[in-house]
């Protein structure tokens, strides 16, 4: 399809906008290998699988927001199918190519299909950020943002869309381009692509020539691959990352057996000079690249209990503030003038870092596996362990903590609160075979007002006759 010159057009574009996606590939790399500790790799063939199940899931979307997940769903298996369909195209315009047979016919229709689809939800996506201004993709101005990461985030997301936007339109153009001139020269329309062929009608009716046609033709495939080739560099620094980083993210995140479950600090090691993160650098490699995966889609801010109660702490800011120092460190990394970013005070202000419940909320709900929580404990860590800078109504729970073992300095032993109830309350060493746990917890064993509430709670199971037992 292509004449000699086009090709040698298109082969020097391709090694610019590779060679200078080479560059920016790979101080992401840099970026993300300065962190801490590795990405997971153990278990080679169950991370592979989570990244392909998170791709073609959408991981944990369809929790909220359930009319747009859909309409994410569309972008995202456009976007995927896409990734066949640039490299057919890439072949057709260097040689004459077509998938034969029924491969063909389902390939067409498939292409057809989710190009309407890819478009009308970008559609979507536009007038819901910038017409309807939906407020989910707000953030209160109370909250500690990146300057101009508010016009930033509204710009990042419009290049995004227009790029998608254009990449699938003109390569559905193409096709009804591809289909007219068929029809100019006897062919009939493809009942294969429906939707190109209901289009090339209006250029049959506007009866354009093949100049015209051809001109068409070349230009939606140019701009179409085109567009492709000069995002590449672009795609570390805007969000659109997401699309290979998610599925990486739940690939090379910890194992852990528990939604919270924080990493072990051995105390006795003495070759350990930093108690938990205090720059970006000081982060694990897992948590930088929690910042490339970031959709900015503010689900992790609309499950946050601390958010939704007014205090200052955003998930979802904590992450898009990484993103905008690590472009910071990213052209540090370029011009040789790469400094480190401290967190607090730039990344979270310290009453977001103390409003945290450590629920795990913005776990739970993120669609790409992201991990916030972990970033804030860490900070906490460090205030604690080597800023020993930690809130005025902390002090007396640590020195309960380490006179008594409990925040309360209470010095009983933590099943003081069973004396005087007139039976014994068995332990799951005593009771192995128990049908329902009691869960005491550090507040029911030591605070006067909650042992209150245990001590009736024990009298009523007790009377009731259930199998019961507590932790000890």
């Amino acid at each position: 399809m292509l004449s000699l010159t086009e090709r040698i057009l298109f082969i020097l574009l391709t090694v610019i906008c590779l060679t200078a996606a080479a560059y920016t590939f790979g101080d992401m790399f840099k970026i993300i290998t300065s962190g801490q500790g590795k990405l997971g790799m153990d278990r080679a063939p169950q991370r592979i699988m989570a990244g392909i199940s998170a791709l073609f899931t959408q991981g944990r979307i369809l929790r909220r927001r359930k009319i747009t997940s859909v309409f994410h769903w569309m972008v995202a298996y456009a976007f995927i199918f896409y990734g066949l369909v640039n490299v057919v195209d890439l072949i057709k315009g260097f040689v004459e190519f077509d998938i034969p047979g029924i491969p063909g016919d389902i390939y067409r229709l498939t292409a057809d299909v989710l190009s309407v689809l890819g478009l009308i939800a970008v559609v979507y996506f536009i007038v819901r950020r910038f017409i309807m201004v939906d407020p989910h993709l707000k953030t209160r101005e109370n909250v500690l943002f990146y300057p101009g990461a508010r016009e930033g985030i509204a710009r990042d997301s419009m290049f995004v869309a227009l790029f998608i936007l254009l990449h699938l339109g003109f390569r559905f153009l193409g096709e009804s381009f591809h289909i007219a001139h068929s029809v100019a020269h006897g062919g009939s329309l493809d009942l294969f692509q429906p939707f190109a062929s209901g289009l090339s009608l209006l250029w049959t009716s506007m009866s354009m020539g093949d100049f015209a046609l051809n001109w068409w033709i070349h230009a939606s495939w140019w701009l179409a691959l085109g567009l492709i080739l000069v995002f590449i560099p672009y795609f570390p620094t805007t969000k659109h990352a997401h699309l290979f980083m998610g599925p990486l993210n739940f690939m090379t995140r910890p194992a852990r057996p528990a939604l919270g479950t924080l990493d072990k600090i051995d105390f006795d090691d003495e070759t350990i000079e930093q108690f938990g993160v205090s720059t970006l650098s000081d982060l694990p490699q897992t948590q930088i690249l929690d910042a490339f995966a970031c959709i900015m889609c503010n689900r992790c801010q609309d499950a946050c209990p601390a958010y939704v109660t007014g205090k200052e702490l955003s998930p979802a800011a904590l992450e898009i503030n990484k993103r905008y120092y690590i472009k910071e460190d990213m052209s540090g990394l370029a011009n040789g003038t790469r400094e480190q970013v401290p967190l607090m005070g730039t990344v979270i202000s310290q009453s977001a870092v103390w409003a945290c419940t450590s629920c795990g909320a913005c776990i739970d709900v993120c669609p790409v596996g992201n991990e916030p929580m972990f970033d804030i404990l860490d900070i906490r860590r460090d205030q604690v362990l080597m800023q020993d800078d930690y809130p005025h109504e902390l002090q007396v729970a640590f020195k309960g903590l380490e006179r008594a073992g409990n925040p309360w300095s209470n010095p009983d032993s933590r099943l003081g609160w069973t004396e005087g109830l007139g039976f014994d309350v068995p332990t799951v060493q005593e009771n192995p075979d128990f049908e329902y746990l009691l869960w005491v917890g550090c507040a029911g064993a030591f605070d006067p007002n909650a042992q209150k509430t245990v001590r009736a709670v024990a009298t009523v199971l007790n009377g009731a006759g259930v199998s019961f037992a507590v932790l000890g």
